[in-house]
């Protein structure tokens, strides 16, 4: 039998741990809390993310806005992938928004004193975030 060169051994290794960080991965993309690493920004965000587009967010913006009778919820404001405490109530989307987005369509929010977060109702995992400042356009 022919030995193998330390090199290679290292090399084998690492390829099995690579293997094996992979499987586990796979294993995990059914939570809600796996986070995907954006390769252009390096930032990372939850898999659970809408990917909503600047301009779907104003317009989401503007008609929450104008609900004069959406309250502002008092506990402490969540992060994306956060689940929503159940005395935060959940209102439901403006339905021009729901047919104008279809992805936000069965999605419900809430306000918080900075933000505005859409939920998914039947687990409460905040999935969009939007700043409660006038969005440039």
């Amino acid at each position: 039998m022919r030995s193998l060169r330390p090199g290679a051994v290292v090399i084998a290794v690492l390829a099995c741990i690579g293997v094996a960080g992979v499987a586990g991965l796979g294993a995990m993309s059914g939570s809600a809390d796996v986070l995907l690493a954006d390769e252009t920004t390096g930032s990372v965000t939850p898999r659970t993310a809408l990917p909503l587009s600047d301009e779907q967010r104003a317009r989401i913006f503007d008609s929450v806005m104008r609900l004069p009778d959406a309250p502002v919820a008092t506990a402490r404001a969540p992060n994306l992938a956060d689940r929503l405490p159940r005395e935060v109530p959940l209102q439901d989307l403006p339905a021009p928004v729901s047919r104008e987005i279809p992805l936000v369509q069965g999605h419900k929010f809430a306000k918080f004193d900075d933000r505005i977060v859409l939920v998914d109702p039947a687990t409460r995992v905040v999935v969009a975030m939007i700043p409660r400042y006038k969005l440039l356009q």
